[in-house]
């Protein structure tokens, strides 16, 4: 049997044995496991139709140790033949493969009532057949090793990078296009690591090298923050999509929290950069930033844009150590509200006090300015 057929039963048969309930199937539910796929994958190169990855990877291995090899092997998985929709009842998110039919929910026209549609190819922008994720696939290790043969420095940024991911099997290969008629396609997938990724791959190691009481905050920040918030949705059953912590570039295309992978990367640096400038934030580590380029040493103190108070790091770590769920007195606000057709980027996010983003509500931040104005003029004519 040709490599590409046993790979497919691998992939549908994983799915049988884990997607459970979450699309209209019967079957058991547990975590579709991309390490046993990847590790089938490792031991079967030498199959019939497994010459174009075989080579790839040969040429890889120059560049990257067998664990930089294996990570490149999980995130070809994921990005070629696997999506994480939003099951029926909005609750969470399933790993599937893309080309076997499964029900979600979808939107119809004229109505923000979802109805139950059938994922599958053809009535999906999402959804490919399997013939396509497999070229997509062979195409993603050959554009990695292109990559990699191209810049000596790469190797070193990618490792960086894949060690220190914000959320599973992250790699800078992504769409082109995400409203593209053939969304995913060979001709529609570019290798990403632009200057972003590139800064993510200096800083977030010297975040995750903070240790002791600092270091946890850190990591509750990161987490709770930095993966959650830049990199999936919120719970929504408006809009296109249905979802709850899906990928935000695995919702549906034009859906409003939707944004590409190189667009989220440019929020989570944006947002680490302010990070770094909270008044009394750790001062090693601001230096480490200042001495590797990643901000300047002058840099402004963030201040919330709303109430324009400053941001203090320490008031930030201890609501963190302490959290309540649902509470925090930090957040994450769009300048432009997503609803209201701002996108998720670097340039429309900030860090906000709870103060500030209780106040901006669903206005545009130019709206808030403009209320808060308009209530300081007329107290001023009324002598209050």
């Amino acid at each position: 049997m040709a490599f590409s057929d046993e790979l497919r039963a691998e992939l549908e048969r994983e799915e049988s044995e884990s997607v459970g309930k979450s699309f209209g199937g019967t079957g058991q539910s547990r975590s579709y496991s991309v390490p046993r796929i990847r590790d089938w994958v490792l031991q079967h190169l030498s199959r019939p139709g497994a010459e174009n990855v075989r080579t790839s990877l040969t040429r890889i291995a120059m560049h990257l140790s067998q664990r930089g090899q294996t990570s490149v092997v999980a995130s070809a998985l994921r990005y070629s033949f696997l999506i994480e929709l939003t099951d029926l009842k909005v609750g969470s998110t399933k790993m599937k493969t893309r080309w076997l039919p499964g029900r979600i929910l979808m939107p119809q026209d004229g109505s923000f009532e979802p109805v139950q549609g059938v994922f599958e190819p053809g009535n999906d922008p999402r959804a490919e057949t399997f013939e396509s994720c497999f070229e997509v696939f062979e195409a993603f290790f050959t554009m990695t090793a292109d990559a990699l043969d191209g810049d000596a420095t790469v190797a070193t940024q990618l490792m960086n990078f894949t060690a220190n991911t914000r959320v599973p099997y992250e790699f800078p290969i992504a769409y082109r296009d995400a409203h593209s008629p053939q969304l995913h396609s060979v001709n529609n997938t570019c290798w990403c690591f632009n200057d972003d990724a590139r800064w993510l791959a200096k800083a977030r190691p010297i975040l995750a090298a903070v240790q002791g009481e600092d270091g946890r905050a850190i990591k509750k920040i990161e987490n709770s923050k930095l993966s959650v918030k830049v990199y999936k949705t919120d719970r929504a059953l408006t809009g296109k999509d249905k979802t709850n912590r899906a990928k935000r570039w695995e919702v549906l295309p034009g859906d409003f929290q939707q944004a590409s992978l190189q667009e989220c990367w440019s929020v989570e640096r944006k947002l680490t950069e302010q990070l770094v400038c909270f008044s009394n934030f750790l001062p090693g580590v601001k230096a480490e930033f200042v001495q590797r380029g990643l901000i300047a040493l002058d840099a402004e103190i963030t201040r919330c844009p709303v109430t324009l108070a400053t941001l203090d790091y320490p008031a930030f770590s201890a609501t963190m150590l302490a959290a309540q769920h649902g509470r925090s007195d930090y957040q994450v606000g769009h300048m432009m509200p997503l609803k209201r057709g701002g996108r998720h980027v670097g340039d429309n996010v900030s860090w906000q006090s709870a103060d500030g983003n209780r106040i901006q509500g669903d206005l545009s931040l130019d709206e808030t300015r403009q209320l808060l104005l308009g209530i300081r003029e007329r107290s001023a004519e009324l002598g209050i």
